[in-house]
């Protein structure tokens, strides 16, 4: 049996907590059947992965904190962005279903899609919800594809407002990936939560960027947000503190809502990049004018 498939047993949470060094070479040999490159990263993935082991990530900590990030938000004058807050709670026994909207979002504050969409509150199974959440209270989301940074953030859950529409579709996902403060590649994600789901990847002109098999694919007419610039502006403020942050935005009823932070999207392990285009966004980052612990 190779070392890979021993190490990723029960025992790999443990060498997440002991060596997440160690931990982060093996997921990602797992995933590209090749070495993690530490010493000298040169493509995104790999820069990302050092970013994550190597920089200091006391804000990244508060920061994606789904919570305590709003604090940031109003910190930097976009209060209105925020989607509105109906409630925080410290465990699922503490949801007051009854005094919710008929449609809303719970979150778990410590991990990533840990969500709960309810566009109709009379279809929502209760008993099942509370369990699932239940479930994710208990999970150390750090443990998962080894994102430290993740077990330092106290798990509760919040109640938002659901922006979609009644049959449940939500807007689309405008996630743009900022580099040493400054915009440089916009993700737009189509249909979430279906089996129709699409990345697209765009330039700043809003032109596709072949680094993908669905932005290459992709036929369709995308039209550019009538607040595009002042989008773009909220990232670029966001994002200036930090070397590396995707700031994740919604634009629905011409109006734009603030998402998250995300530090180390897909866990940094993009799988559907081409090789080409990993060199090349790796090129946007520049390791020397990191924060190192």
């Amino acid at each position: 049996m190779s070392i890979i498939k021993k190490v990723l047993r029960p025992s790999f949470s443990l060498l997440v907590k002991t060596s997440p060094v160690f931990a982060s070479k093996v997921i990602y040999y797992k995933t590209f059947r090749e070495k993690l490159d530490l010493k000298n990263p040169t493509t995104f993935n790999e820069k990302l992965m050092w970013l994550k082991l190597m920089e200091e990530d006391t804000l990244k900590t508060r920061y994606t904190d789904k919570y305590l990030v709003r604090d940031y938000i109003k910190k930097n004058g976009y209060e209105k962005i925020l989607i509105d807050l109906y409630k925080v709670y410290d465990s699922a026994e503490e949801i007051d279903f009854e005094e919710l909207p008929n449609s809303f979002i719970l979150k778990c504050t410590h991990g990533s899609g840990f969500n709960i969409i309810c566009s109709n509150k009379e279809k929502l199974d209760i008993k099942n919800t509370v369990l699932q959440i239940k479930k994710w209270m208990k999970t150390d989301y750090s443990l998962i594809s080894c994102e430290p940074h993740y077990s330092k953030i106290k798990p509760r859950i919040i109640a938002e407002k659901f922006l979609g529409n009644s049959d449940g579709k939500v807007p689309i996902d405008y996630k743009i990936h900022c580099f040493h403060g400054e915009p440089k590649i916009i993700e737009l994600i189509f249909d979430r939560g279906t089996t129709q789901k699409k990345c697209i990847l765009l330039d700043l002109n809003w032109d596709i960027l072949p680094y993908n098999e669905q932005s290459i694919n992709f036929k369709e007419e995308i039209k550019k947000p009538e607040k595009s610039n002042e989008m773009l502006n909220i990232a670029r403020k966001l994002s200036s503190i930090f070397t590396y942050v995707r700031v994740d935005l919604y634009y629905c009823n011409r109006e734009i809502f603030f998402g998250e932070l995300t530090f180390t999207p897909d866990a940094c392990l993009f799988t559907d990049l081409s090789d080409e285009a990993g060199y090349k966004i790796g090129n946007l980052l520049d390791l020397t004018k990191s924060c190192v612990k």
